[in-house]
């Protein structure tokens, strides 16, 4: 399972879904257009989570297994058999022989309707703007970090793990400087990006992205390298650049370790069937 499972993050991971087929009934389905974040594997079972918070969970069969087929390939079994089919560029990634398949969003606790209202949805133009700022500034912890309070849905709605990565390299904020620490100015510069994003009208919405994705590679604004980590306590996975995002470095929360980065040159995919092979080891 592990192997099969280190093939499909390198098939996925980063990814752009381009189309979602299944034979079973789903609560909720992944969104076309969305990206495949990461998956994640205990035993027989394999996750597969989009930036949205989505999870799509498979418990296969002593037989069942992920294949992936390139266009134009002649499948291994019949399309009829296939219990999930994930189109990506150029290729299909599809499941057979599952015992269960389920499909949910990861629970956060601050999407708890007993725990406040949702926040105002930014691709809606009526929304104003400036509630949003104010949700920043009078967050209820101020030590939080920014990059966690971006996908508090309390907040403001409609930011994915994508958008995140991108919006805080394109304000050069730490992504552990604690929201409190932001000015108004720089909470309006967030929410007016994102809300530019969101709606189709931003220079971010058309161009390739920077930073998502790109760990190890040269970031275009200042030659650093863009490096991935794990953020948060949903453990979300966040590329950032070391040397540009450098704004409210001085008041950071303690949360970030540089030895929780996935190391340079080693694709995050690699990086996580590694240690999951390590922790499986020490398991036995």
């Amino acid at each position: 399972m592990q192997h099969n499972a280190s093939a499909l993050r390198t098939a996925l991971m980063g990814q752009k879904m381009s189309s979602f087929e299944t034979s079973e009934s789903l609560i909720v389905s992944p969104k076309v257009g969305r990206t495949i974040e990461e998956l994640r594997v205990e035993n027989r079972s394999i996750e597969i989570i989009w930036d949205d918070g989505l999870a799509l969970k498979t418990e296969m069969k002593l037989r069942g297994s992920w294949r992936i087929f390139h266009d134009g390939e002649k499948w291994s079994k019949t399309k009829k058999s296939a219990q999930v089919i994930i189109g990506v560029d150029e290729m299909s990634v599809v499941c057979f022989g599952a015992r269960e398949i389920e499909a949910y969003h990861d629970f956060d606790l601050r999407r708890h309707p007993m725990l406040g209202r949702l926040g105002p949805e930014l691709a809606d133009p009526r929304v104003d703007l400036n509630d949003c700022v104010d949700r920043l500034m009078n967050y209820e912890n101020p030590d939080e970090t920014i990059a966690d309070v971006l996908l508090d849905q309390r907040v403001m709605r409609g930011i994915g793990n994508v958008h995140r990565c991108e919006l805080l390299w394109a304000c050069e904020l730490h992504p552990w400087a604690k929201v409190g620490s932001l000015s108004v100015d720089e909470c309006l510069e967030l929410v007016s990006l994102a809300a530019g994003v969101l709606r189709g009208n931003s220079l971010l919405a058309s161009t390739e992205l920077a930073v998502y994705g790109k760990h190890g590679k040269i970031c275009t604004r200042c030659s650093g390298q863009v490096r991935v980590t794990h953020h948060g306590e949903a453990n979300r996975v966040l590329y950032w650049c070391v040397d540009c995002q450098v704004r409210h470095t001085d008041v950071t929360s303690q949360g970030y370790v540089i030895k929780h980065d996935a190391p340079l040159g080693v694709h995050p995919a690699e990086h996580l069937y590694l240690s999951e092979l390590a922790r499986a080891r020490k398991s036995v």
